[in-house]
């Protein structure tokens, strides 16, 4: 996972230790922290497109929600046309309305 850190929303803006590694990544919309190289997390995540990613994630990342409502919409972001070499978005994409975090 490619991109720029920006502040974490906990322990002052700090990245921090994920709680725990104990839920699987075995379903498509599955939320979780990106680490950095010390094991600690930050600004960054990633929703799962997939029902199952073979384990690859699990002990690499801490999965810590779920989108309960709008993976239609998560569908149309991860089918839009990508820029190499970060492989972001060629358009704009802004979450804007996001409701409970």
């Amino acid at each position: 996972v490619r991109g720029r850190s920006g502040k974490s929303a906990f322990e002052g803006g700090e990245p921090f230790v994920p709680d725990s590694f104990n839920i699987q990544h075995t379903k498509a919309g599955l939320v979780s922290a990106v680490r950095t190289a010390d094991g600690k997390a930050d600004s960054r995540f990633f929703i799962q497109i997939g029902d199952d990613d073979g384990g690859w994630a699990d002990d690499r990342y801490a999965a810590f929600g779920i989108v309960e409502d709008g993976m239609d919409l998560v569908a149309k972001i991860e089918k839009l046309e990508v820029q190499p070499p970060q492989n972001g978005p060629k358009v704009p994409v802004k979450i804007v309305k996001s409701g409970v975090l």
